[in-house]
């Protein structure tokens, strides 16, 4: 079989008081515009997944976070890999400055919240079918 191009996604499950922070994708994006999606993104050339996930969330949020462990791997089809990572709020800023040609709003739900509160991306229904969203907040 012949090897496949894919690509490597991380994502953060940023908790803060037993909320987590979600982001509706711009209604101007290509896949899945309107949908509930984690803070996060594709790794760049040689970076770390930690490294990636770093500067998604400061680019997406303007946030700083702390990864504090590995919540699990996601396999979606695509083919697409998703690594998501329970993290917490580091620094003194909790203003969220989203980039209006990536994300339109942005929310603090609890984990049993987010099946309610509008369409979300695949992965993340996925992750949250498998468990691993429910964990974050232990």
């Amino acid at each position: 079989m012949a090897e496949q191009q894919f690509w490597v996604g991380v994502h953060g499950v940023i908790e803060e008081q037993g909320r987590i922070l979600v982001l509706r994708r711009a209604p101007t994006m290509a896949y899945r515009p309107g949908c509930w999606d984690l803070p996060g993104g594709h790794l760049a050339a040689g970076e770390s997944c930690e490294e990636g996930l770093l500067r998604e969330v400061a680019e997406e949020t303007g946030l700083s976070v702390a990864i504090e462990r590995l919540l699990g791997v996601n396999n979606s089809p695509g083919p697409y890999l998703q690594v998501i990572y329970r993290c917490r709020l580091a620094g003194a800023a909790r203003e969220i400055v989203l980039l209006p040609h990536e994300h339109a709003a942005w929310r603090w739900v609890a984990p049993a919240e987010l099946s309610a509160i509008g369409e979300l991306i695949p992965y993340l229904a996925a992750v949250i079918a498998r468990g691993l969203i429910g964990r974050a907040a232990d």
